[in-house]
């Protein structure tokens, strides 16, 4: 007989990431598109290294506060482990390319 249980947890996992990415990305994408101040400065100064470095990091960073811990100790579970690792993976993936930066979507690749 077949097996007809429905996992409904990888939905409920893309699902909790599509959020998580409208969360971190909305904020910056509006800052960005307005040239005002906010999350990582005014848009001209998005063209400074430094300032891309910055962002790239406070995405990573949002994108482990939204997914949870990659540590086992923490977590209890390597399923959760790996469900929290696939969640920032996407996470992040998806706030870079909604940003469209050339170099933090270069510093993206160099760190993947």
């Amino acid at each position: 007989m077949m097996n007809t249980k429905f996992n409904a947890r990888p939905l409920k996992q893309a699902f909790i990431s599509a959020i998580a990415v409208s969360l971190i990305t909305l904020p910056l994408l509006a800052s960005a598109a307005g040239g005002n101040s906010g999350f990582f400065g005014d848009k001209e100064n998005l063209d400074k290294t430094t300032n891309q470095e910055i962002l790239y990091a406070k995405l990573k960073q949002a994108s482990r506060a939204k997914c949870g811990s990659s540590n086992l100790q923490v977590t209890g579970s390597v399923e959760r482990v790996q469900a929290n690792d696939e969640c920032y993976e996407g996470t992040l993936t998806t706030a870079v390319e909604r940003l469209n930066n050339t170099k933090v979507k270069e510093l993206h690749e160099q760190n993947s």
